[in-house]
């Protein structure tokens, strides 16, 4: 009672103050329980997490931890060692999110391995060679790169090292070529082998040419390797059998992978012409000439400057030349004396059984060479030589000249020409083989060959044909 009384006996602030504290302590109770209990729901909420993973923008799926990932790429990236080589890679940028899904619709490794498999880009680093812009060739370095391109340049190189006369000052490709470093899939790097192939392959392409005096469809065919029917099928619509001097015409020729430009230097000996002094004499008939001092040709040392295009001149420049040897003039007598008027006795009945004889037998001496006085093949031929040569398998006599031939009887018109007739011009014959076409012996440096008579330099000098058998 009497600390009832005592307790009666506090003042008011101290009674307050103790039941505030019996107030406090029972929330600070409540408050630990609250925390305690959430720290618990956290852990708990937070170990029910798992991760949505995408793989270069792709979504792959979820997993329980990271590490899965990390190791199914490890996985992936051996296999690719393993199978590409050293430096292949593939693209792998992750990107993880925090989600919440059933356990059942996690992934495992073997099915993110399998993923990354399927849709992984294999890459690898190669170099690419450059031709005007345009990707060629992909090889695996840019040092085996470089050795592809050495060896399309040294066929060119070695025909320059070969020759004591000849120097090469440049080589480069006619195309702006370079190499270029890039990751590409592995299937589509060359070995150096298979590169190698692949430049040797050619491919056909369209060059432009200008027809020069002289030429013909026949012999433009035979200088680029092309048949006549190839020709004509390049240039349609265009009669190639009257080409002008001047005129552009399309052939088919072969386009190399790349065109190679050498540069060389040339050191040539030529010859000069000697000067041709002319004396007329009445004793010999026009056109006729003989011949009282040979004369000699001279010689000179000609440096020029050669440009090739894939071992095919296309240009050169003359840089120096020097006399070895001066010529000396040949002295020729040239005839005043009128000829005798040109038979015009019609020719006898065609007779085809020997004329065709005549000009297959004549056909058959192409390429044999030109020689002045020349009349076997062993020796070579002249134009008036090459003639009674063939006429004489037939045991048909003619005169040895040119001149006494153009005097035989027989006459032919040029529409009423038959294979196996004579065809005369002024100091030249041949035999005519059909098809508007004649074959002859033409002149120094040019073996027996065949020409058409309609050609800008045969057409005007015609005469008219002889038939002598």
């Amino acid at each position: 009672m009497k600390v009832i009384a005592w307790v009666k006996d506090f003042p008011d602030y101290l009674k307050n103050s103790i039941k505030n504290f019996k107030h406090w302590k029972k929330t600070l109770i409540i408050s630990s329980m609250v925390i305690a209990i959430s720290i618990i729901s956290f852990f708990v909420y937070q170990s029910g997490f798992s991760y949505q993973v995408v793989l270069n923008g792709e979504e792959v799926g979820a997993v329980k931890e990271i590490t899965i990932v990390e190791n199914a790429l490890k996985e992936v990236e051996k296999e690719v060692l393993e199978q590409y080589g050293d430096k292949a890679h593939f693209e792998n940028e992750i990107v993880y999110e925090k989600v919440r899904v059933k356990k059942d619709q996690l992934l495992e490794k073997k099915q993110i391995v399998d993923f990354i498999s399927k849709r992984a880009e294999i890459l690898k680093p190669a170099a690419i060679i450059v031709m005007e812009g345009e990707n060629k060739l992909i090889v695996e370095s840019t040092e085996i790169a470089q050795q592809v391109l050495d060896e399309i340049k040294r066929p060119y190189m070695e025909r320059v090292e070969e020759k004591d006369n000849q120097e090469l000052l440049e080589v480069s490709f006619g195309q702006k070529v370079n190499i270029i470093s890039k990751d590409v899939p592995p299937d589509e790097i060359l070995t150096k082998e298979k590169a190698m192939e692949k430049v040797s392959q050619s491919s056909e392409g369209v060059q432009t040419y200008q027809v020069a005096k002289g030429d013909s469809a026949w012999n433009i065919s035979r200088a680029f390797n092309m048949g006549i029917r190839t020709l004509e099928e390049a240039n349609p619509g265009k009669d190639i059998e009257k080409l002008m001097p001047g005129e552009k015409i399309n052939l088919f020729v072969e386009q190399p992978f790349i065109d190679v430009k050498t540069v060389e230097k040339h050191i040539i000996v030529e010859d000069i012409k000697c000067k041709v002094e002319e004396k007329k004499d009445s004793s010999l008939y026009v056109g006729q000439k003989k011949v009282i001092e040979e004369g000699k040709k001279g010689k000179k040392e000609v440096t020029m400057e050669i440009t090739f295009l894939n071992g095919a001149e296309d240009k050169r420049d003359i840089i120096e030349e020097k006399i070895l040897e001066e010529p000396q003039t040949r002295v020729v007598k040239v005839g005043t004396k009128a000829r005798p008027k040109v038979s015009r006795k019609p020719a006898p009945t065609y007779k085809g059984e020997i004329g065709s004889a005549i000009a297959k037998t004549a056909m058959g001496y192409r390429g044999i060479p030109y020689r002045r006085g020349g009349s076997s093949p062993s020796t070579g031929f002249d134009c008036s030589g090459l003639t009674s040569y063939v006429y004489r398998q037939y045991g048909i006599s003619i005169p040895r000249t040119s001149g006494g031939q153009a005097g035989l009887s027989g006459y032919v018109s040029r529409s009423n020409l038959r294979p196996g007739d004579l065809v005369i011009f002024p100091g030249h014959v041949g035999i005519y083989i059909g098809g508007n076409k004649f074959v002859h012996a033409p002149r120094t440096g040019k073996p027996v060959q065949v020409d058409y008579l309609s050609s800008s330099h045969w057409s005007g000098k015609f005469r008219g044909g002889r038939r002598v058998y």
